[in-house]
């Protein structure tokens, strides 16, 4: 394995242990946080999404905010397209198209406002690589139901 490599998992397990050790925040009222680095959106105390970012806050209160759009909240997005799918609306079209369908609208609202009722734990990351990883890594040991690493 390439040296640089495994520094990197090396590390991932303890980062693991700080972030499900860390304080769970709501939505509502993240606090201080740091501006860098990992976040996981837990719903009834199960890990559901994780996620990562350069700018913390907003990014996650972009999740649940009412005016967000399929890029800014795609794990609303995301809960939208299995709610929608549920009750037999055809998710296969295009984001932006799918976004704009009147049938969906109020899935994709009611989604955004769920996001808004869950709380969060986060990770100071600062090297993008390392987020990445531990990104991926996160999601694979938490099983978090709404990761979707593929592209769009």
């Amino acid at each position: 394995m390439n040296e640089d490599f495994k520094k990197i998992v090396d590390k991932l397990p303890d980062l693991l242990s700080r972030l499900i050790n860390s304080p769970m925040k709501p939505w509502s009222d993240l606090g201080s946080v740091p501006r860098r680095g990992i976040y996981v959106f837990y719903e009834n105390s199960k890990a559901i999404y994780v996620g990562r970012t350069n700018r913390m806050k907003d990014r996650i209160k972009e999740h649940g905010r009412p005016s967000s759009t399929h890029n800014s909240a795609p794990f609303a997005f995301n809960l939208a397209k299995r709610s929608g799918e549920e009750k037999g609306i055809d998710v296969s079209k295009p984001r932006v198209e799918l976004e704009k369908d009147r049938l969906f609208v109020p899935f994709f609202r009611e989604a955004k406002e769920r996001v808004s009722k869950m709380s969060v734990r986060v990770i100071e990351i600062n090297d993008p690589v390392l987020q990445t990883i531990f990104e991926v890594y996160t999601s694979i040991d938490l099983k978090t139901e709404f990761n979707d690493f593929d592209t769009h």
